[in-house]
């Protein structure tokens, strides 16, 4: 079977593969598509903190199974499917006490473990969801990414009213945009210094849209929303500058929430936030039922996944895809359509 390898930094490669076999509690999928994540990116340079190459990526896909294990009786041949690809122990603490997605022994489909960028991959039954009929392929794809977007809201306790600043309009931000509306988020403002994105946003919801290179930030935070600024901030970034931007226009005791990955270490002044009795909060992918509210919300029409992808690709084209997703104004998602006779 064909793969995607990210063989080196900047170098992708499609090579040969054995088709695997399922083990007795997992199921053997037909990826249809697959996305390309931020976090890809950042493999597809070398600079993923947790990421080593060479790698298979690809955490975000669905697909059709073609075979399941001997102990698997909830799924069938045929079933179209997406995974939450989040691979965890049980057993620690974090396990334990509800918190799976900073499992002692994490590992992610396509990070540490090979992804979907394969014509076919043996999941755990127990991670895999089945798809609604009136889903797509490319709905399907993005509710991984939604997840993260619906788990970060949680984290940053939005409520009905919540005022919320949004720094990003990647994937992620959009997707954190839409969660906090559908959740009952009041307004919220969006960050991004590319014009698109900021259109994007508007026609997804955002309630301000703005460019910090034009328009300072504080004074538009005071505009929008008062001098009571946003009640909660989220990163969606991973850069030093928007985490500074958001410890100098927080309001004292506001809640910032760290969605972006962070490819280095960041110097934060600290003593704001001491002073301030700020919150700096990170987030990591999802638990519990974010990933089934995410294939909900896609599925009732709630949130609109499908106009962030702007390419599409053969698993053939892998590099050139990557290349594209790496152009960042060009390009928000680009997905890689794998097995033909899914799409």
């Amino acid at each position: 079977m064909k793969q995607a390898e990210l063989h080196a930094p900047l170098d992708v490669r499609i090579i040969e593969s054995p088709k695997p076999s399922p083990k007795p509690d997992e199921i053997l999928i037909a990826v249809a598509r697959v996305g390309i994540c931020g976090s890809d990116l950042h493999a597809y340079h070398g600079r993923h903190p947790f990421i080593d190459l060479p790698i298979v990526p690809g955490h975000e896909f669905a697909g059709t199974v073609v075979e399941t294990g001997a102990n698997v009786h909830d799924f069938a041949p045929g079933q179209r499917v997406t995974l939450e690809p989040s691979l965890v122990c049980g057993e620690c603490y974090n396990c334990t006490h509800g918190r799976y997605n900073i499992c002692e022994k994490l590992q992610v489909v396509g990070c540490q473990t090979s992804g979907a960028m394969s014509e076919y991959l043996a999941v755990p039954a127990s991670k895999t969801m089945g798809l609604p009929d009136n889903v797509t392929w490319d709905q399907a794809v993005m509710v991984e990414p939604l997840a993260v977007g619906v788990h970060a809201v949680r984290v940053a306790r939005v409520q009905a009213g919540t005022n919320v600043l949004v720094l990003g309009a990647g994937t992620i931000g959009l997707m954190v945009l839409q969660a906090a509306k559908a959740l009952g988020a009041g307004q919220v403002m969006i960050t991004d210094l590319i014009q698109d994105r900021l259109d994007l946003a508007t026609k997804l919801g955002a309630d301000h849209a703005v460019n910090p290179s034009r328009t300072d930030l504080a004074q538009a935070l005071e505009a929008a929303f008062g001098p009571q600024r946003a009640d909660v901030i989220l990163e969606c970034v991973g850069i030093a500058a928007t985490v500074r931007d958001a410890v100098r226009v927080a309001r004292k005791g506001t809640r910032i929430v760290l969605v972006g990955v962070f490819e280095k270490e960041v110097a934060v002044n600290l003593g704001l936030v001491q002073d301030r009795e700020l919150e700096l909060v990170g987030t990591l992918m999802y638990v519990e039922d974010d990933f089934p509210t995410a294939l909900e919300l896609v599925r009732a029409g709630q949130v609109e996944v499908e106009s962030l992808i702007t390419h599409h690709f053969p698993l053939g084209q892998a590099a050139e895809g990557f290349a594209v997703a790496d152009s960042r104004g060009a390009a928000l998602k680009v997905v890689l359509e794998v097995s033909p006779d899914n799409i």
